[in-house]
């Protein structure tokens, strides 16, 4: 399983490459002028009760509209469904895959067959078939870009009929987790339009791709693009008006995003009922609301924000001090979860439980939290703490500091400069180690420098956001945060998994049973299991639940946009991710 595994890294690693490749002048589907087409209303004139404004997802021009390549376009890609669709959307408030071209999908064995929605049609009008879906996964297999990795845990896609797909999991590496999180964020795309193309079989050739002219399945269509901003047009024609899908077409007839220089622009904005979906953090967002504007998040009182990911600090274990569970777990207990949420956060975070699971039904299921209680710990513990590191023989100095053999308890912890929110995060951490005689000293290299020292594993304590969320939620973060299967050897950079190269093979064996076992009751198990040593040894150590996405929304213009408890079961994934898709149907204008 090892090589197969890295699909973590490589999704990850090619996001980094491809920003890093893309050329605006490569290959062809080259940019339409920068307007709208003939006799189209003007994009400095758009109606204002037919456009949803967006913000804090667009920076600078976009350089495309391809789905497979980097394009700098904030309207496609992954799970975003408003140009392109996937197979099926990812719901993250109860973890289950929805129709969106696919009707149905079911396992058998170690291949799931998807069955089609015959009435779906690109947005040329030819329908879409079971070929169009294979194409869009081999392209993944060919060309080197963000999805080749869901070919680490797939053997073969291949269609049996018209409206049929077949994906057999790969025997020697069995993760169907992995073969869902494909099914609901590989976007579909004509084989026709392709097979034109005549792309180069290099590797990179997919990812220098234009594309402004690649043929989709969603709602919307490119309208205008230049380097103020973004607008797409809704496509009248799309199948989803279809009884089979939506029964109509979405709300808005355009989406738009102006390019603001920054947060404080974007803000402004906002602010001004200029912008309708804010995907920007907002500082103390509630005081916007009790000034009387018409502003409202997901949840209307604190954490405001469902949770997402899970920012922590990743302890260098293979550095002497660090190496002792007992200094890693005091601090751990040390923590001030409440001074991190609101500092940090701006109590944008629910208060921490330490564990690997963020606090959403679809997580807590699959644990025993009774079981996971005599290994936790509640607020803040500095007398246990400092009881434990009594015990492990870790004595004080005249200068204060906790030494023991000749290793003294000093320790940079780093994250990237500017990053206010764990900048904050880290200081607290700073402040909780003198509290139990250690010197923990905050660094703040440049975002480069922190990402060369994660690589290298060249840092004593690190923050970062192991895993994420999607289909194969959480097993990713426990592969990344705990397992190290895939480490490659010292010395050689690891963007892998485990960057705290911390070895535990009761872990790995857990996390690799917990990639293929369907058994929810032995799942149970395996997640409790893996948390009671997640607690015991504290590899890493979670500081704050973090939004996947902000999502505040200015009603000024338009109403009915998702709440918790509003029985939509419509995720606040800012109108257009996964299942979050829904809510545009529900949108009205004022």
């Amino acid at each position: 399983m090892k090589t197969a595994r890295k699909i973590i890294s490589l999704v990850i690693v090619l996001m980094v490459v491809c920003g890093a490749l893309f050329a605006s002048g490569s290959q062809s589907g080259a940019a339409p002028a920068a307007s709208g087409s003939s006799g189209a209303v003007s994009v400095d004139t758009l109606p204002r009760k037919e456009t949803l404004y967006y913000n804090g997802l667009q920076w600078g021009a976009p350089g495309g509209n391809n789905p497979y390549g980097n394009s700098n376009n904030a309207f496609i890609g992954g799970e975003r469904q408003l140009q392109f669709e996937t197979l099926f959307l990812y719901n993250m408030l109860d973890g289950k895959l929805y129709p969106q071209i696919g009707d149905s999908y079911a396992w058998s064995g170690q291949n799931l067959t998807v069955k089609l929605n015959q009435n779906v049609k690109f947005s040329d009008g030819s329908a879409l078939t079971a070929a169009d879906v294979v194409n869009s996964f081999v392209l993944a297999q060919k060309y080197s870009i963000a999805a080749s990795g869901y070919w680490a845990y797939l053997d073969s896609v291949s269609s049996t009929d018209n409206y049929t797909v077949v994906f057999k999991g790969k025997p020697s590496n069995f993760n169907p987790k992995y073969v869902e999180a494909a099914i609901s964020a590989h976007p579909i795309t004509s084989k026709a339009y392709w097979d034109k193309q005549n792309l180069s079989s290099d590797p990179s050739a997919m990812i220098q791709f234009v594309g402004w002219d690649v043929i989709g399945t969603g709602p919307y269509l490119p309208y205008f693009h230049d380097d103020t901003k973004m607008v797409i047009v809704r496509n009248d024609n799309y199948w989803g008006k279809h009884a089979s899908r939506y029964g109509k077409l979405p709300t808005p007839k355009y989406v738009a995003h102006n390019v603001y220089k920054d947060n404080t622009s974007g803000d402004e904005a906002f602010r001004a009922g200029q912008v309708d979906m804010s995907q920007q953090f907002i500082t103390q967002v509630w005081r916007i609301w009790e000034s009387g504007a018409p502003v409202e998040t997901y949840i209307p009182q604190a954490p405001y924000y469902f949770p997402g990911v899970i920012p922590m600090i990743i302890f260098n274990t293979t550095k002497p001090g660090l190496n002792d569970p007992a200094v890693r777990r005091a601090i751990a207990m040390s923590l001030d979860y409440d001074m991190i949420g609101t500092n940090a956060m701006s109590g944008y975070t629910a208060k921490m439980v330490p564990s690997l699971m963020l606090p959403v039904p679809a997580e807590q299921a699959l644990i025993d939290t009774e079981a996971l209680k005599p290994y936790q710990w509640s607020g803040v513990d500095i007398a246990g703490a400092n009881k434990l590191l009594d015990q492990a023989g870790w004595v004080r100095g005249a200068d204060g500091i906790r030494a023991k053999g000749g290793v003294k308890l000093s320790f940079k912890a780093e994250c990237p400069y500017g990053w206010a929110d764990w900048n904050a995060s880290l200081e607290v951490v700073a402040q909780s180690g003198r509290a139990l005689g250690m010197d923990i000293q905050t660094y703040f290299p440049e975002s480069p420098i922190w990402q060369q020292d994660k690589d290298n594993t060249t840092f004593d304590i690190l923050m970062d956001s192991p895993g994420g969320t999607g289909a194969a939620s959480p097993w990713t973060r426990a592969y990344a945060a705990m397992g190290s299967q895939d480490i490659p050897p010292a010395g050689t950079p690891n963007r892998v998994q485990n960057w705290g190269r911390w070895v535990n093979q009761e872990a790995n064996q857990i996390i690799n049973q917990l990639a293929s076992e369907t058994d929810a009751a032995k799942v149970k198990q395996l997640w409790t299991r893996l948390n009671i040593i997640y607690l015991q040894e504290m590899p890493t150590a979670g500081l704050m639940y973090r939004p996947g996405l902000f999502h505040t929304v200015n009603t000024s213009v338009w109403t009915g946009f998702p709440k918790i408890n509003d029985g939509s079961n419509i995720p606040p994934t800012i109108c257009c991710d996964g299942y979050g898709i829904k809510a545009l149907y529900n949108l009205k204008a004022k």
